[in-house]
């Protein structure tokens, strides 16, 4: 937003301030803000009257004696023929210079201009030529228009961030100045209108809080008066006529948009409903949009008049034969303003106030200020005001304890400040002996909630580089373990992953497609409408992290992250995440072996051997899934991603997950073991077991005998010839004993031993 300096003078006693150290203290403490100069690069542009009009002798150009001083005329020649006698235009004299051009006499089908009649666009006022700028009202001439139109003033331009719709008005600016800065606020007169007479208006959508109509009936469209066109240019609006423009003005000096329409192309009632699908607008750009039940509309009882809070449409506007008007002023729902103007690519100066919030306290305020400056500058009569106001807000109340301050702030509760400063910014509030209790006011509603949102105001006033750094200082203590977390995230970067934290807010999509059910927890007011649930996995934050890389071509990655999830209880989970090529040269991929080694060596770092068996869960691949339990109890699981969510989620490579919950993980007390001195002996046997067979089983029972140091596949296949429905798998076995050498007859005895068991529990052979 672009405002000029002199607007905040209205409402502040500046006394002389700078507009250098406003700037600088709305930067460090508020809004970013730089400064511009209101710099037109005009020399010898004069106003001047015209005193003859008549047509060219040869063609269809006009021909106008303007006079530019007390007794000096000049003969113009333009194409445009709207300009009256007694109007003021701007005129460039012979020789002035406008930008970069310079204006000399020209000769048009042997009639001599001796200067030139501008538009905005030659002023660079605006970017499109509406035609030569005259003005009804009296001018003084041969005054000089660099200095008429402010040349030179300095322009505040503000970037606010999206919580702080406050700030997007010269008003909301003043008032955060005035806390800021210490200056005193000016008593403004202002006109008030209560509502009277009738205008049927009907809410149908609970996201227009509020909605106030007036008509005005009479009024004469024609150009605004320089001193409003002036404010507009500085702040970057173009012109229209003078009831746009005044809509425009309020908006910038209010924060509150307003939308007039020609009240004899309405067919009332008038209604804010959600838009059907299919129905048609023409905006005010002249463009036509297809609508959707996500937009919402200002219609009449036949058609759409204008997207709420983002366009007027073209067919109601206002026009210079307009006599009558409705004016509209309205608060809406700010997430339903911004979903619906994205989904069209539509951003306007409305729209982007209304996404950050309106006051709606202020609805009615800014459209009695456009009421009164419509009725003194188009005339008319004031017929009917309707508002309609469902809920009218009520202040939140918030207390702030005296400990909490201290706690925050690290200084002394100052009751004089911090009473002065809620007054500047306009929050009612009353001290307390314990602390200080405020209302949250409408014009804040949307970034202020709690005592700390109290707390930060307080200290951004004050001034953060106000308060003392001091040096840390930290008790020398003996050293502690590091965290069950703490030593899975070092296991898991130290294997090649990457950590990386994500919101424990998430959308129902994910895991509405994953088949997790939508999680119970529900957020009141999100950030983002769309992910108001708190998640109860962390694999669709992982599934975002890696869809959001693969958009950006980066098919290879390994990720985990350690988090909380909200079930019936909060609980800490691992979730990891591998996909596309481990190395490049020599070419590998990730396989869901190295998930599961990973996931094991996890429990094995604890003391733990978990029990495996095939896992349910319907979103992995169903010959690639694994379920962990521990004494019966699963805690985890780790497969393959189905091919059909592949392909839905468009995925080039196969992704690998893994979810362990380390709520249900208890370190065991580790028990050492001496080492043998004795050299080991190593056997290989091939068995031949059923498919269903799980491998893991075969090594766990394998591994229960004493000497057995070490088990190892090196080889699992499948053949019509091993028999329906069966497998090979070929097992390395490491043997050592702790009492000698092991004799090949021992061995081989041990080997027999183990293949008899297997052949009775899991009806094993050997090949």
């Amino acid at each position: 937003m672009r405002i000029p300096f002199s607007w905040l003078e209205e409402f502040l006693h500046m006394d002389g301030l700078e507009p250098e150290r406003v700037a600088e203290e709305l930067t460090l403490k508020s809004v970013e803000t730089n400064l511009q100069r209101w710099d037109l690069n005009l020399d010898g542009v004069v106003v001047g009257r015209v005193v003859e009009k008549k047509p060219h002798p040869k063609g269809r150009l006009t021909l106008y004696r303007v006079q530019v001083g007390e007794s000096f005329f000049l003969q113009l020649v333009s194409s445009d023929s709207r300009v009256v006698e007694g109007s003021h235009v701007f005129v460039a004299l012979p020789n002035a210079k406008v930008g970069s051009f310079c204006v000399q006499k020209r000769d048009f089908e042997g009639v001599v201009s001796e200067g030139m009649l501008l538009s905005a666009r030659e002023l660079s006022l605006e970017d499109a030529y509406e035609g030569v700028l005259f003005f009804e009202e009296e001018l003084k001439v041969g005054a000089d228009v660099s200095e008429l139109l402010g040349s030179g003033e300095v322009l505040l331009e503000i970037e606010p961030t999206p919580n702080r719709g406050d700030l997007l008005s010269v008003k909301g600016l003043a008032r955060d100045i005035s806390a800021l800065m210490g200056l005193r606020k000016k008593e403004r007169q202002e006109a008030v209108y209560e509502p009277f007479g009738d205008i049927h208006i009907e809410l149908l959508s609970e996201d227009c809080g509020r909605y106030r109509g007036a008509v005005i009936e009479g009024i004469s469209v024609k150009p605004s008066p320089l001193w409003l066109r002036k404010r507009l240019w500085q702040s970057g609006i173009k012109t229209i006529n003078n009831v746009v423009d005044i809509t425009n003005y309020v908006m910038l000096q209010e924060g509150q948009p307003l939308h007039a329409f020609d009240l004899d192309l309405l067919e009332l009632p008038l209604y804010v409903r959600d838009a059907k699908e299919g129905e048609r607008l023409t905006t005010l750009m002249g463009s036509q949009v297809e609508l959707s039940p996500l937009n919402l509309l200002i219609a009449d009882s036949k058609k759409p008049l204008a997207l709420a809070g983002v366009v007027g449409g073209l067919e109601s506007s206002v026009k210079d034969g307009t006599r009558n008007i409705l004016l509209e002023s309205a608060h809406f729902n700010p997430y339903r303003i911004r979903r619906s103007a994205r989904s069209l690519g539509i951003q306007t100066d409305s729209s982007y106030r209304f996404e950050r919030n309106v006051d709606i306290e202020g609805v009615d305020r800014a459209q009695d200020i456009a009421i009164s400056l419509i009725l003194e500058l188009a005339g008319g009569d004031l017929k009917a005001i309707k508002d309609v106001y469902p809920k009218p807000y009520e202040p939140k109340k918030v207390f702030l304890s005296l400990e909490k301050y201290r706690r925050y702030s690290g200084e002394d509760f100052d009751r004089d400040f911090i009473a002065k400063t809620l007054t500047a910014l306009e929050i009612e509030h009353q001290m307390l002996r314990c602390g200080v209790e405020a209302y949250i006011p409408s014009h804040r509603a949307f970034d202020m909630s709690r005592d700390v949102d109290l707390i930060e105001e307080l200290l951004r006033v004050r001034g953060y580089e106000s308060f003392t750094s001091e040096t840390l200082r930290l008790p020398s203590r003996p050293f502690k373990l590091r965290s069950l977390e703490d030593r899975i995230r070092n296991l898991l970067v130290s294997r090649g992953l990457y950590e990386v934290i994500t919101f424990s807010f998430e959308e129902e999509e994910l895991y509405r497609l994953l088949g997790l059910g939508t999680p119970e927890v529900e957020i009141v007011n999100p950030l983002v409408k769309s992910q108001r649930f708190m998640r109860t996995s962390l694999l669709p934050s992982l599934l975002k992290v890696y869809l959001e890389n693969h958009r950006r071509y980066n098919y290879s990655m390994a990720v985990f992250e350690i988090g909380k999830v909200f079930t019936e209880e909060e609980e800490s989970r691992l979730a990891f995440l591998l996909t596309g090529y481990r190395s490049l040269y020599p070419e590998e991929r990730y396989d869901v072996y190295d998930a599961h080694s990973l996931a094991l060596d996890i429990f094995r770092s604890l003391g733990l051997e978990p029990q495996m068996e095939p896992s349910e869960h319907a979103f992995l691949h169903p010959g690639a899934r694994t379920s962990y339990y521990l004494k019966d109890r699963p805690v985890g699981f780790c497969g393959v991603l189905s091919p059909y969510l592949q392909e839905e989620l468009e995925i080039k490579h196969p992704v690998i997950l893994c979810e362990i919950n380390l709520s249900l993980l208890e370190e065991r007390k580790r028990h050492y073991s001496p080492v043998s001195l004795y050299p080991p002996v190593r056997r290989d046997i091939s068995l031949v077991v059923d498919k269903s067979t799980p491998v893991d089983k075969l090594i766990s029972h394998i591994k229960k005998e004493a000497m057995v140091e070490e088990v190892k596949v090196f080889s699992i296949y499948t053949d019509p010839k091993l028999g329906e429905g069966k497998k090979s798998v070929s097992l390395s076995i490491v043997l050592r004993s702790m009492e000698g050498t092991l004799s090949d007859g021992q061995a081989n005895e041990l080997v027999e031993k183990l293949t008899a068991e297997l052949e009775e529990r899991f009806s094993a052979r050997l090949r």
